[in-house]
């Protein structure tokens, strides 16, 4: 027996305990199996992925250096490099990693998706769309690339064409939580309420313990009227989260629509002690304020809003 098959029942091993999230179990046998053969190229690789999920990045980047000396011509790792610098926070080293690893397949999605993250923590919004473009352009049915061109079109101002990469997005997983919560989000900021609510929900019977979902669902609610079913929408999600600043601002404008004026002065109250920038907070705050004739506090907390939200139609146009 070779000692690459006596080491291939450790490695099923360590995989299995790996997919099973039996992180310990796993690093011990794939330290096993590096000590006996350092040069053991899949274990250096999954031990490098195992590192990154455990957000060991200096760790994961020295294994999959390892494996790509053995491997030079391989694009996983230059990429997988490339996400640990990420993680690390050097935008420019983690580009030039992805741009390594496309040098060597130009096609290679996950690469591309990788790259038009980095522009856009760059800030160079019309470089990530192009690159996202180049990768759906590879794979036409990468959810999760459709959803991030989505998210950058929001953001650059292509708000038709946004909904399109995620509508197509959900088309191709119709489980993509993520996909299903920008879409809702897209279709409100075009006023399209209906098709916000419906997309929202689908996201919450997806993952009903997702608060910012659920607080979406209750805001969308909100603004068609449903007030009812907003207030209990907020009331539940704030049962398992009860100091969030977003739910608790948004269940504290709903109270005062009510006309529920303490309350909703202690819930925008919370949400701004919480967290002092909260815009849901001073939002409630002014509503609060202004029906219980409090112009000077009022003001205060528009102006608050505008500092926090300069661009944010909704809120300005409610205040």
């Amino acid at each position: 027996m070779t000692a690459a098959e006596d080491l291939q029942p450790k490695l099923v091993a360590a995989v299995r305990h790996h997919e099973a999230g039996e992180i310990e179990q796993a690093r011990d046998l794939y330290l096993e199996i590096l000590e006996t053969d350092p040069q053991h190229e899949r274990a250096l690789h999954l031990a490098g992925l195992l590192c990154l999920q455990c957000g060991e990045s200096e760790g994961a980047k020295a294994l999959f250096a390892a494996a790509a000396e053995i491997d030079p011509e391989n694009p996983a790792y230059p990429n997988h490099i490339g996400t640990a610098e990420l993680r690390l926070g050097d935008l420019p080293s983690a580009d030039r990693w992805f741009n390594r690893a496309l040098e060597m397949d130009p096609n290679y999605v996950e690469a591309l998706f990788n790259k038009a993250l980095v522009q856009r923590g760059m800030d160079d919004l019309p470089g990530a769309a192009a690159t996202l473009d180049r990768a759906i352009k590879a794979d036409p049915t990468a959810s999760e690339v459709l959803v991030w061109r989505g998210i950058v079109g929001r953001e650059v101002g292509e708000g038709a064409d946004a909904v399109s990469f995620l509508v197509r997005a959900v088309e191709a997983n119709p489980d993509n939580t993520n996909g299903l919560y920008q879409l809702g989000e897209s279709f409100a900021d075009l006023g399209e309420l209906e098709q916000a609510e419906d997309c929202f929900r689908a996201a919450v019977q997806r993952a009903p313990s997702v608060a910012a979902f659920r607080g979406k669902l209750a805001s969308c609610l909100g603004q068609l009227g449903k007030v009812g079913e907003a207030v209990s929408e907020f009331e539940t999600a704030l049962a398992a989260n009860p100091d969030d600043p977003a739910l608790l601002g948004g269940l504290a404008w709903l109270k005062a629509e009510q006309g529920d004026l303490d309350e909703a002065r202690r819930a925008a109250s919370r949400s701004v002690e919480v967290d002092p920038q909260s815009i849901d907070g001073h939002f409630a705050l002014a509503k609060v304020h202004d029906k219980s004739g409090e112009a000077d506090l009022a003001e205060q907390a528009r102006s608050r809003v505008r500092e926090l939200a300069p661009d944010n139609a909704r809120y300005l146009s409610e205040l």
